[in-house]
This record gives C-alpha cells, sequence and structure tokens, in this order.
C-alpha cells in the first residue's frame, strides 16, 4: 500500500503523491500545552511578544466559548434561530406531521461561508482520493493554487470519548472556532496579500493549520509550505487573509511552524494522544479539496494507534500515527483532529489510497516537543540508535535460543553510532526502550523519537537468553539519512 500525503497541489498537470521512508525519531511530550481561550482577534498593530522557547500558552481547565461573534456554522445552544421549524401536531388518529421549513437562503455573511458538516456524521465531504497513500494535497491549476494530495444517578455521565450527536459534534466545533484556517502557497495566495505583489510560481498549494497561541502561532505539515516560494497566506473563518512567516520547519517530523501578526486570536487546546483508545471518536477539521465557501468537517473514530507510515512524497517514515476513519482528503494537511472534548490530539497528514476511509494524523503527543523547538527557533535534530533490526520469527527463537517472542532483532550496528558506543550487540532482542515494550522493529523508531540526541535512555535486550539493561545516550540522526 502506497501513502500519500493530504495537501493540495497546484501544478500544471495533476501528478499523484507518493510516499516513502525515513528512519527512528521521538519527542517527549510537553505537558503544558494547554492553550488559552479565544478571545476577540486584532490583527492591527504588533502581535505580543512570547520570548524564544517560552512555554506553550496555558488555557484553564473548563474555559469555553469564545468572546467574539460566533461563526454561522455553529448553532447557538438554548434558544433556536428566529424561523426554526415549529413541531406541528398531528390530527388524532392520523400519521405525524413534519415540521416546516423555515424560510431565508440560510447563507452565512461574507466572506467564508459556514464550514460543511457532513448530513451524515462520518460522512465524506467532497471528492474521492487518489491511489497511494497520500499526504493531504490536491493537483490544481496555478490559478487556483496548490494543495497537496497526501450526571446524577439520574443523568447518568456521558463518556467523553463518545460524540453522542449532531448537537454534540457542533459542541465539539465551537471549541475550535475561529482557530482552523487555510493554509495557502504560491501561485495559490492572494496576490494582494503581499507587498511585492503576485508570485513568479506557476504552482501553489492549499493545506490547513491550525492557532496555538493567541499572537498567530500556526501548526501545519511541512509538505503544505516545502514549495511555498516565500509566499504563505492564511485565511480565517471570517474571510480575513494575512501573510505568515515560516517560523520553522521539520522535514522528518512532517511539521512546520508559522506566525501571523496578531493579537487575542482564538485558540486550539493541545489534548494528549496517549490517553485515546482505539474506538474513541474524533473530528477532522479542514480545507478539504481546497473548497470554496468555507472549511470541511468529517466525524469518525480511531481506527488504530502506533501506525507507521512512510511518505513516498516526502521520503519521510512518520511513527506513531493515528489511524482514523473520520474522512481526511486533500487539503486537510495540517488541520486538527480533535477529540469529543473538543482537544487537539492529531495533525491530519495523510491517506491511503485505494482504500476506504483510512486517514492517518500525527499524534499530538510525539509533536508536542518538536513544535515547541521550532517557535523557539531552534533546528529539530532526530534521536538516533545506530541500529537495524528485524522481526522476532520462530526460526529465530529457535536458532538463537530465546524466551521472548516478540521484540527486535539488532541485524546491523553502525560503527560508532550510539548503540556501539554503548555495547548493544548483534542478535541482541530489544525487548524494552525507556520502560515501554517493544515487539516489533517499528516500536523502536517510535520510542527513540519520543527522545532527543543526548537524552540517556535505558535499552532492555535478551542476550544469551537473559535480559539486561544498557545504558545509551542517544546520538542525532545523519544528515546523509535524510
Amino acid at each position: 500500500m502506497r501513502f500519500c500525503i493530504s495537501a493540495t497541489h497546484v501544478s500544471d498537470a495533476p501528478d499523484p503523491t507518493k510516499v516513502s521512508d525515513v528512519n527512528d525519531f521521538t519527542d517527549p511530550t510537553d505537558p503544558a500545552d494547554d492553550f488559552e481561550p479565544p478571545t476577540p482577534r486584532t490583527t492591527e498593530g504588533a502581535p505580543t511578544s512570547e520570548g524564544p522557547g517560552a512555554d506553550l500558552p496555558t488555557e484553564p481547565v473548563g474555559t469555553e466559548a469564545p468572546t467574539q461573534p460566533m461563526s454561522p456554522w455553529l448553532s447557538s445552544a438554548g434558544t433556536p434561530p428566529p424561523n426554526a421549524p415549529q413541531s406541528a401536531t398531528p390530527p388524532a388518529g392520523g400519521p405525524p406531521v413534519a415540521p416546516a421549513s423555515p424560510s431565508g437562503s440560510g447563507r452565512g455573511p461574507s466572506g467564508w461561508r459556514p464550514f460543511v458538516v457532513g448530513a451524515v456524521v462520518g460522512a465524506l465531504v467532497g471528492g474521492g482520493t487518489a491511489a497511494g497513500v497520500s499526504v493531504a494535497t490536491r493537483d490544481d491549476n496555478a490559478t487556483n493554487g496548490r494543495t497537496v494530495v497526501v450526571g446524577a444517578a439520574a443523568r447518568p455521565v456521558r463518556n467523553s470519548s463518545v460524540i453522542g450527536n449532531a448537537k454534540d459534534v457542533q459542541s465539539v466545533l465551537r471549541k475550535v472556532d475561529g482557530a482552523v484556517v487555510a493554509v495557502q502557497t504560491g501561485a495559490a495566495v492572494d496576490p494582494g496579500v503581499f507587498s511585492g505583489g503576485s508570485s513568479n510560481s506557476t504552482s501553489g498549494g492549499a493545506g490547513t493549520g491550525f492557532v496555538i497561541s493567541s499572537d498567530g502561532v500556526i501548526v501545519t505539515n511541512n509538505h503544505v509550505v516545502a514549495d511555498a516560494g516565500g509566499q504563505v497566506e492564511v485565511v480565517f473563518s471570517d474571510g480575513t487573509k494575512e501573510a505568515a512567516d515560516i517560523v520553522g520547519t521539520a522535514p522528518s517530523y512532517d511539521l512546520a511552524v508559522l506566525k501571523v501578526n496578531g493579537r487575542n486570536l482564538p485558540t486550539v487546546k493541545l489534548g494528549s494522544s496517549d490517553a485515546l483508545q482505539v474506538g474513541d471518536q474524533v473530528v477532522a477539521v479542514g480545507n478539504a479539496l481546497a473548497l470554496t465557501g468555507g472549511l470541511s468537517v468529517t466525524e469518525g473514530i480511531v481506527s488504530g494507534k502506533g501506525r507507521t507510515v512512510p511518505e513516498d512524497q516526502t521520503g519521510a517514515t512518520l511513527y506513531d500515527m493515528l489511524q482514523t476513519d473520520a474522512a481526511i482528503n486533500p487539503g486537510n494537511s495540517g488541520g486538527p483532529l480533535v477529540d469529543a472534548e473538543g482537544q487537539v490530539v492529531g495533525i491530519n497528514t495523510a491517506l491511503a489510497g485505494g482504500s476506504q476511509n483510512v486517514g492517518f494524523a500525527i499524534s499530538i503527543d510525539s509533536a508536542k516537543a518538536v513544535i515547541a523547538d521550532l517557535r523557539a527557533g531552534k533546528h529539530v535534530r532526530v534521536a538516533f540508535l545506530g541500529i537495524e533490526t528485524s522481526s522476532v520469527t520462530p526460526a529465530l527463537v529457535r536458532s538463537l535460543h530465546l524466551t521472548t517472542k516478540t521484540g527486535a532483532v539488532i541485524r546491523k550496528i553502525t560503527s560508532g553510532g550510539a548503540a556501539d558506543t554503548a555495547g548493544l550487540k548483534q542478535n541482541d532482542v530489544i525487548v524494552a526502550i525507556g520502560g515501554q515494550p517493544i515487539t516489533s522493529p517499528e516500536d523502536v523508531g517510535a520510542e527513540i523519537r519520543r527522545f532527543s540526541p543526548g537524552d540517556k535512555v535505558d535499552v532492555t535486550v535478551e542476550r544469551g537468553g537473559a535480559e539486561q539493561k544498557v545504558s545509551v545516550e542517544l546520538g542525532a540522526r545523519p544528515n546523509s539519512l535524510g
């Protein structure tokens, strides 16, 4: 199966995106990554400054409901709209009478029209996906721009991982109202936004991002802005367009951080992907297919955790990915995957071509440290153990006289690398890293990338029929490996 990244690409001719490999990485999660509640946004004047490396802002627990006017795609709780349909009383013995439809066009105010919520929960918004796993992007012509194709006893307490009904979806969306943006690059931008006029680029892209700081810090995928040609535009849900600077990128993690001039912008709150369970319900919000009229919304569940996704187009291998059946389409790249509490638990990145609703999102806990480093202007380096491993098979169990039936067998060690220096040996079977069980070679890459170069970590191996711990000081992944 091929994996496609899900940005929308605009070029003279459509070109299906592919996906390929990279090696081990990991970053520690930052528990203090909650964000401030949304307040009225102001784009005039200088942005509020946050010093480099500042902790991601926190948001008080239970705070919600922005003070700014609510976007038209969210219905306010409680009072129904003036023209809300009234229930009709059926005649005695007769069939029930359907409520009358409200009058009016239902069109929202100027700028973006309301977000599109699927008529059927979990329905696909927009067209189909390309073959392979592609990053969420769409190929268009140069005029359209580019998006890449990859309670009490009487009232039971609702499971916070479950979205009960359509109105609950609206409640979830209210938590991210105004903080999800469309990202456009190259020939797809509005020339009037940039002082230099129109771009010389014949291609452009469209993806998605989300605001994590009230002064205009935005997270998206690296592949969304990789070919921006110096021009990146952010479009807010009220139609406001702002030029954005690229603060930093981490291609190995497919992450990028942007910055726009802004004050009091609505922000999202980051949740915990590690706390998710398979079957938990989630909502994806994004610039699907770069459709006019506003962002699209789809709903589904967490289909799997800890997936390894090689992107043919970018050359990166992404670890600890979330799999979801919430529809992810070209243009969704960089957008948030939101849990039932309205917190961001993933960054929508790729879709599996030739499949039915198989999409992938970068788990937020594996992204937090990278995002923090990029905000601080740091060059993100990938932790490196310096080994090649294979699966434990019944034949290997017999030949190596192993007591374990799972793990990762060391087949090759990089001379002078971290593993070599620490004394790991060929045919050692890694069964745990940092106390976390290792059942496959993919687990090795995922766990190592939770650390940074220079970190010391205990690697537990089975050697000669007995387990032992080896302390390893991790190195940095060589640039020659991508």
